[in-house]
């Protein structure tokens, strides 16, 4: 009961926020900056890693089959939304349910060649790695998705059928809206004889085909609904950020910030993904904010070389990382932040909570 108060009072304060993300108290209470816009961006970066975080779920949390070539399904939600909107005039409404079938569809091709050659584990993993790479070489070498300069989607006045708007909010509340729904089937689908069915097969599934379980079936069904429903993902992306490009869309980077959402939360859990990405995701921008601002022209051999008191050289280097110097400095804090939560809850941080609090997932 106190978990259902939480939530619901959790999503009233989300319906509210774009309401107030320029009010007084949120500059109050937010770093400088991290208001209005800024404010509704964050939120709609978790919203959208939330909502990828599910889709993920569902195939390598619930059949526990590991993929690590989600960004592939981003990538044709997206370009396919994007071409048909581009050369026919496709609301890309439209366009994201035929980007969902379309990803649903290579899933279902990816899945049947991996099942029916029995692979599992890393060489099940392998095999969408080299699917992500495919869709990555082929659009970037097929001239009409625009090869490696990628695609501008033509700006127009605001429109709900083009999928276009002026200010963030609304961008914000399809995102929440998205995270929601794909939450609600998941936990639909967790209490479902689906769910019943990949979680056997998650545990043992040579122990669930001897019950009568046709596993491949259900590792089928699993892989076409995340590959589908990341697609649909893919075209929320294309008409946020209005410019899509393989390089930076289909990458191994996009896939493992997908998984590192879930996993990071507890996989196979209703929540885990969108408290893992609720964690990361500002974790993720704040360092990247933090060390990545700009290029202050110092360098750090230049610093502590200097004749300045040491003090004095410390509040320069920070000033230095802070100003963009030190090269991954926001990728070295983000990867010791994840190592060191991985080592102390290796199953999630939702269920070692729920664990000390006596809940569930």
């Amino acid at each position: 009961m106190k978990t259902k108060i939480a939530l619901t009072a959790l999503l009233v304060g989300l319906l509210v926020l774009p309401l107030y993300s320029e009010s007084a108290l949120i500059a109050a209470v937010m770093p400088e900056g991290l208001t209005g816009s800024a404010l509704l961006n964050v939120f709609l970066l978790i919203f959208l890693f939330g909502y990828w975080g599910q889709c993920w779920n569902i195939l390598g949390g619930y059949a526990g089959q590991l993929s690590l070539g989600h960004a592939a399904y981003v990538g044709v939600g997206a370009y396919t939304s994007t071409l048909l909107y581009m050369n026919f005039g496709v609301s890309p409404w439209v366009g994201m349910i035929a980007g969902a079938g379309l990803s649903a569809f290579f899933g279902l091709v990816i899945g049947f060649l991996s099942f029916h050659y029995r692979l599992s584990g890393p060489y099940f993993a392998l095999a969408t790695i080299a699917f992500a790479e495919l869709v990555r070489l082929t659009t970037l070498h097929v001239e009409f998705t625009g090869g490696s300069l990628g695609l501008l989607i033509p700006l127009t006045e605001d429109s709900f059928w083009n999928f276009q708007f002026t200010d963030k909010a609304p961008y914000y509340y399809v995102s929440l809206a998205m995270m929601v729904a794909i939450t609600g089937f998941v936990f639909w689908m967790s209490r479902s004889r689906l769910g019943y069915y990949l979680h056997a097969i998650r545990q043992d599934e040579q122990a669930a085909a001897a019950i009568g379980i046709d596993t491949t079936r259900y590792k089928l069904i699993a892989t076409a609904l995340s590959a589908g429903l990341t697609g649909a993902g893919g075209t929320f992306y294309a008409q946020y950020t209005q410019y899509i490009v393989p390089d930076d869309l289909i990458t191994i980077a996009l896939s493992v910030e997908i998984i590192l959402r879930t996993i990071f939360g507890g996989s196979a859990t209703v929540l885990g993904p969108i408290v893992g990405s609720f964690v990361l995701t500002p974790v993720a921008e704040a360092t990247r904010i933090l060390f990545s601002g700009g290029a202050s022209g110092s360098t750090v051999v230049q610093t502590f070389a200097s004749d300045a008191p040491f003090a004095d050289k410390a509040t320069i280097y920070w000033n230095f990382l802070s100003s963009g110097g030190g090269g991954g400095g926001a990728l070295f804090v983000y990867g010791v932040i994840l190592i060191v939560v991985c080592i102390g809850t290796p199953h999630g941080i939702l269920p070692w909570f729920l664990r000390r609090a006596g809940g569930r997932a």
